[in-house]
């Protein structure tokens, strides 16, 4: 059974993802190719990690499957290369957290989780174990999906994690 397949499995998660996952406007993203697949199924990938690990440790499970799953929620694609990659590199997450409130009324921790998983790219730093658990989950995957960005960060992030949940 594949990944995507297991998670759709997960009650627990599913009974907080689903609302986003069907809403017509996130599921735009199905059609937008991010990291060599889409960027629909890299954020469920994400939230779903996030998810597990959240639950290990005891965090807010909710907050991280909604902020996991909403933290690339922007529909602007850059197919003809019309945005440049370090723009929206930058600018991705603001646009995925206004699109978050817009749509699905987000916790302030749930926007801080979208508006900081880029740090230290982006100026806007995770607050909450849940937000850097979704920065570590969101560069775990990106590597997965073979992003070389992130796998020069990842040993970066796994000790950013490691010394904040002690």
């Amino acid at each position: 059974m594949d990944l995507i397949n297991k998670i759709y499995k997960d009650k627990e998660f599913m009974s907080n993802a689903q609302p986003i996952l069907s809403h017509k406007e996130f599921i735009k993203t199905k059609s937008i190719v991010h990291h060599g697949g889409t960027r629909f199924n890299h954020s469920v990938k994400v939230a779903y990690l996030s998810y597990r690990i959240s639950k290990l440790l005891g965090c807010d499970t909710k907050a991280a499957i909604r902020g996991g799953t909403l933290h690339d929620f922007f529909l602007i694609r850059d197919d003809k290369n019309l945005v440049s990659e370090t723009k929206m590199f930058v600018k991705h997450p603001t646009l995925a957290k206004e699109n978050a409130i817009n749509y699905f009324g987000v916790t302030e921790k749930e926007q801080n989780i979208i508006e900081s998983h880029m740090f230290p790219v982006s100026s806007v730093v995770p607050k909450s174990k849940e937000a850097w658990i979704v920065t570590i989950c969101d560069k775990i995957i990106a590597m997965s999906e073979g992003v070389s960005k992130a796998k020069a960060q990842l040993s970066v992030w796994i000790l950013f994690l490691i010394n904040f949940i002690k």
